[in-house]
């Protein structure tokens, strides 16, 4: 992503974390931990990640 859609965000409560690659799907990535603070969000970068969209079907043919 390269935001989290707000739809994600709205459904966690008051101290809820998500973590999530933000950025483009090609290239890198920042690895983030955004923790619900009341209506806003804390964000803490972890690293850079290269993270590959997962594709339908290719499970099934490994």
């Amino acid at each position: 992503f390269d935001s989290l859609p707000r739809f994600l965000l709205d459904q966690l409560s008051s101290g809820g974390i998500v973590i999530a690659p933000i950025g483009p799907e090609e290239g890198e990535q920042v690895l983030a931990k955004l923790t619900k603070v009341g209506s806003r969000f804390e964000r803490e970068d972890i690293g850079l990640v290269r993270l590959q969209p997962i594709l339908r079907g290719v499970a099934a043919i490994i």
